[in-house]
């Protein structure tokens, strides 16, 4: 087990424990600490079916067996229908929507208290499936319909509005009531982002307005520290932040990391947010997020500090029709007879709608225990997952240190990688407990299990090398117009030079090797007639795979790079993108798949 001094990503995670009997355990944890970090295969999987799910940008099939019920269910619904980017689309929505369901959730990271909120971007070009997005919203759908107070679903940026709120009034000309905040920055452990003493827990809206003025969004965040923030268009979050009323990057800069908001307003004074935690979900298209990006008034682009604090999912249209008028009896009946071994052992019956149902009303109920809490709920990390997360990210970040190529810009969506990765598991913890039922009030701690860690690494991995694509994309000197033609010609010019590095016996023997996916014993059956020993022939592999000229499509396999092939897929060749990959495919099977 590594000790706070020789882990840089975890501090002392002991936290007060209940009785042994108050929390649910998690699943019997294997060892991690018998691989090795500088080695793409850390204790193994069969990846096979993961690496091509990668390379095809896909969330993989792995974790999808690790994720909780009220999540999986849906998910599995949204694949029955013939669509996985829609599925991905979906999940990559859920998980900031759910982690505003987790207020007074917390975790120590770094050495500081942090809440479990994420922002999340889905990219994809018009007309593409990204409104599956709003499946997601609506796990919050029964506890958004009420508000304390009466007050509108979701505040806007009328005029009106703005100036009420500007002045710390509520809209329509009541009085604001005085908030929990006090203008004294307490100690994190302070539970300041509960809902406010006296508010029924769970009555006030979850959702906040992306077009709103700057003292709107503050005020929102004051009555509810965890609020989403959640559209389907970027445009109506860059409308606010390019605008001079609505400019409150600095909120979502410092929302992410739970760093406290101080304001100034004429009838309170001095008011601060202690422990503000937003999250974002969005989605649009890739011309759309070079104006949010740029809207915030910093630089477009990976070195935006925004950029880093997002999970991107980038996908292109796959440029089918799909029949639009399904009815919600024939989804149910076409999702109950076919496709599925688990729907025809009753595992999962019943339609999207009933699934998202059941799932709201213990999302609701979720939002109701913990905004109650007087304490926060603390969820500490076990020495063999903290391992486990710190081998990984560091490899990784050895790695891209040893890879030249790899743009310094992109060093800080890594580092928040790390951060990302606990998060994602701390709400997929979350979400089980909502699943199966809360411990009593006086739990003030309780483990991450092995299967959510497994889960939060792998997100967190897979939405970085989307991350690399859409960064990639911004920083093109041809912008978001650059055509596929151009790509590959990029592509293979880097290939090229990349040979011209390598002596000619060595180029023989790479054009040689099989056109299709070969396995290491036939790569070393072919040295012996270039005159190299089996051993160097290893070398060889491992350094082409280095330099980008070969890849793994699943372990003890390699193929040749084709970037002149149609069906290339779009990150290869970026910087980056392999070390990523090799990571993911050496994470351990923290956990034998999905929980009981």
């Amino acid at each position: 087990m590594t000790t706070s001094s020789e882990n840089p990503f975890f501090s002392d995670t002991s936290q007060p424990q209940g009785p042994p009997d108050t929390f649910i355990p998690p699943p019997a944890l294997e060892s991690a600490a018998d691989y090795d970090e500088d080695s793409s295969s850390f204790g193994g999987t069969d990846s096979s079916g993961e690496l091509e799910s990668l390379r095809q940008g896909y969330l993989s099939p792995r974790i999808l067996d690790l994720l909780p019920e009220l999540l999986a269910e849906p998910a599995f619904r949204i694949g029955q229908r013939g669509d996985l980017r829609k599925r991905d689309v979906f999940l990559t929505g859920a998980l900031p929507v759910w982690a505003g369901a987790l207020p007074n959730v917390r975790f120590r990271y770094g050495g500081t208290g942090v809440s479990p909120n994420l922002y999340s971007a889905v990219v994809a070009p018009p007309a593409s499936g990204k409104s599956a997005l709003r499946h997601a919203r609506k796990y919050g759908r029964p506890s958004s319909s009420t508000s304390s107070g009466g007050t509108s679903p979701e505040i806007g940026t009328s005029s009106e509005n703005r100036t009420a709120l500007e002045s710390g009034a509520s809209p329509g000309g009541r009085a604001s009531a005085q908030g929990s905040s006090t203008g004294q920055e307490g100690p994190e452990e302070e539970p300041s982002g509960r809902e406010r003493p006296g508010v029924r827990a769970g009555r006030r809206q979850l959702f906040l307005a992306a077009d709103s003025s700057a003292a709107a969004l503050k005020r929102r965040l004051e009555e509810v520290p965890h609020g989403v923030i959640f559209e389907t268009e970027f445009q109506a979050l860059s409308r606010a932040l390019g605008s001079s009323w609505g400019s409150f990057t600095d909120v979502l800069l410092k929302g992410l990391q739970n760093e406290a908001i101080r304001m100034s307003r004429s009838s309170k004074g001095a008011v601060t947010i202690p422990h503000p935690a937003p999250s974002i979900a969005l989605a649009g298209t890739p011309a759309a997020l070079g104006g949010f990006m740029s809207g915030s008034g910093s630089t477009p682009g990976t070195g935006n500090g925004l950029f880093s604090r997002f999970l991107f999912y980038r996908f292109d249209r796959e440029f089918e029709w799909s029949p639009q008028f399904r009815s919600p009896q024939s989804e149910s009946t076409q999702s109950e007879g076919t496709q599925s071994e688990d729907l025809q052992s009753g595992e999962r019956r019943g339609s999207l709608e009933e699934s998202l149902r059941g799932a709201g009303q213990k999302f609701r109920e979720a939002r109701r225990q913990l905004g109650a809490r007087e304490t926060p709920l603390w969820v500490s990390v076990p020495g063999a997952l903290q391992e486990a997360h710190t081998r990984a990210f560091r490899s990784l970040t050895k790695k891209w240190r040893e890879d030249g190529s790899v743009p310094r810009s992109m060093q800080a969506s890594l580092t928040r990688a790390g951060l990302q990765a606990v998060k994602i598991a701390v709400v997929l913890r979350g979400v089980r407990l909502a699943d199966s039922g809360f411990p009593p009030a006086s739990t003030q701690s309780i483990e991450l299990g092995p299967e959510d860690m497994e889960a939060g690494i792998r997100l967190s991995l897979t939405y970085l090398l989307h991350a690399i694509e859409v960064g990639a994309r911004l920083q093109g000197d041809d912008g978001p117009q650059d055509t596929c033609l151009q790509e590959k010609a990029r592509s293979q010019s880097k290939l090229n030079e990349r040979k011209r590095d390598l002596t000619e016996r060595q180029r023989e023997y790479l054009e040689a090797l099989p056109e299709e996916p070969f396995s290491t014993a036939e790569a070393k059956d072919l040295a012996s007639g270039f005159g190299a020993s089996k051993r160097g022939v290893q070398r060889w592999l491992k350094s082409w795979r280095r330099a980008g000229l070969l890849r793994k499509p699943k372990r003890g396999m390699w193929a040749k790079r084709r970037p002149e092939r149609e069906d290339s897929p779009r990150t290869e060749g970026l910087p980056g993108v392999e070390s990523v990959i090799s990571v993911i495919d050496g994470i351990p099977a923290l956990a034998g798949g999905r929980a009981p």
